[in-house]
């Protein structure tokens, strides 16, 4: 048998070592895909730096002999560093008691303050953001309003996790000169069926704020639904919910898809 020289044995393994370790980082760069819906909750983890997320999706909801709709409801997620993100939505088209036009848009930031949750210790992060008059007469807020979050997520186990944000948000009204004042909060308990199929059941609410008291005025509703990756960058999701008291829907569904833009 010809002898082959080490050196050109070594030319090809060379080559393949520099591949593998150039294609590393790449691959351990590569953040896993944590979306801000289909659920109320909103999630402790921001988009990388660089990375574009888009996030749309279908809502109906009937309340009463009423129904109303948004689509597409979108959000961009676009990632400025390891623990910030900028935020920009859109309410899309809105329809209701028999018309339609364009809904308010939104624009925010998250930040991320605890970067990993560790045991009973969350991850946490702040929201805060500002919806923008830019819909139709009927279906726009017709003021600037601010509102904030506060963030938190516990991983309780590989497949089980919870989340809850607690915050207020601002609300403007035609003919009203000040805003009113909502406490808002939500509750997620979100579960890994398989690596691709997850489940969640959520509870989430608001109460108008009068000066230092809480009024009645506000709502509770719970809703759950099932999320499933297509590929690592690609996700489905699908839900039903339906209000329990208060000034909300009597029951509501949608369905949506979320992506993120390769590098």
């Amino acid at each position: 048998m010809r002898s082959v020289p080490i050196s050109k044995l070594a030319r090809p393994l060379l080559l393949l070592l520099v591949l593998i370790v150039g294609c590393e980082p790449a691959i351990a760069q590569s953040p896993e895909l944590t979306t801000d819906r289909p659920d109320q909750t909103e999630s402790a983890t921001v988009v990388s730096r660089g990375l574009l997320q888009v996030e749309t999706g279908y809502l109906f909801a009937r309340d009463g002999e009423m129904n109303g709709y948004e689509v597409p409801g979108t959000l961009l997620r676009i990632g400025l560093g390891s623990r910030a993100e900028l935020r920009i939505g859109h309410a899309g088209v809105v329809g209701k008691e028999g018309s339609q036009g364009l809904g308010d848009s939104q624009l925010g930031a998250k930040v991320n303050l605890i970067e990993r949750a560790d045991g009973w210790r969350p991850e946490m992060a702040m929201l805060a953001g500002l919806s923008l008059p830019t819909g139709g007469d009927k279906y726009s807020s017709s003021g600037i309003d601010p509102s904030f979050l506060i963030l938190f997520a516990h991983e309780l186990s590989p497949r089980l996790s919870l989340g809850y944000n607690v915050g207020a948000r601002w609300e403007s009204s035609a003919g009203n000169p000040e805003r009113d004042v909502f406490a808002v909060y939500s509750m997620a308990l979100g579960l890994g069926l398989t690596g691709r199929l997850g489940a969640f059941f959520e509870l989430f609410g608001d109460e108008r704020q009068r000066g230092n008291t809480t009024t009645s005025e506000g709502f509770i509703a719970m809703d759950s639904g099932l999320t499933f990756l297509l590929t690592d960058i690609v996700q489905l999701d699908l839900y039903i919910g339906r209000g329990l008291a208060g000034q909300t829907e009597d029951v509501f569904f949608g369905t949506g898809l979320s992506f993120r833009l390769p590098r």
